[in-house]
């Protein structure tokens, strides 16, 4: 018999609701989700559909209005912002549709931030992040600035940054949404090879062809979840 895949990140009966003063809106309804250690889940659905909530709230980006979180066998209730941070740090890397890189420092320099939080001297954070230059292909540009970048190499130099600390999880926002289909077919190969290498990885798409890439697709309508 197969072993059980540990599961990496559990979401049980999550409900998120915005509210004003004029309105209130159900932005997730009811979500039980998943996902397994070495898993790359795809999440797709229409836009508004409450995708980008959900990989926030599984991030720790945002908290539900109901519901438990449990990631890499951690209940999320009652950490403080601090916890919380560190936490994240840990292990959660992020790759963002628009790069979210800080455009008054070198490739090297964004790669670097977030060992920033961690105990390690300069040297070795350096160290760390050529190791993942080279890993992602860009050696030869980490003296450049993000204004002197393709979309796609930005995207790598993002893809570098949610790795450097070597996590278990990585939570990719629409991470081809920018780039044209050759810089995106790229992306997710470089997805698929740290997928191969252990990391488990949910990714928000609004691709057909990417999600049929993954191991597994879940897709959501208007805040729940129906396949």
């Amino acid at each position: 018999m197969e072993a059980r895949k540990e599961v990496m990140i559990q979401l049980e009966r999550i409900n998120k609701i915005y509210r004003t003063n004029e309105i209130e809106t159900q932005a997730l309804e009811n979500v039980n989700l998943d996902v397994k250690k070495g898993e790359f889940l795809s999440i797709m659905g229409p836009s508004g559909c409450g995708k980008s909530t959900l990989l926030n709230i599984m991030g720790l980006l945002d908290t539900p209005t109901s519901g438990t979180i449990t990631i890499a066998g951690t209940r999320i209730e009652g950490m403080k912002d601090k916890e919380l941070a560190v936490f994240r740090n840990q292990n959660l890397g992020f790759v963002f549709q628009s790069f979210h890189l800080i455009n008054s420092l070198n490739v090297i320099d964004n790669v670097e931030l977030p060992l920033l939080y961690r105990k390690m001297s300069a040297k070795e954070r350096h160290e760390l992040a050529k190791e993942v230059l080279a890993k992602v292909g860009l050696s030869h540009r980490m003296r450049h600035m993000p204004m002197q970048l393709s979309g796609g190499q930005c995207q790598r130099v993002a893809v570098a940054r949610a790795i450097i600390g070597n996590p278990e999880i990585i939570l990719a926002d629409e991470p081809t949404g920018n780039l044209d289909s050759k810089m995106g077919a790229e992306i997710m190969e470089l997805l698929q090879q740290l997928n191969s290498e252990g990391r488990t990885i949910v990714m928000v798409t609004h691709n057909d062809s990417q999600a049929k890439q993954t191991s597994r697709t879940v897709k959501f309508f208007d805040g729940r979840q129906i396949g």
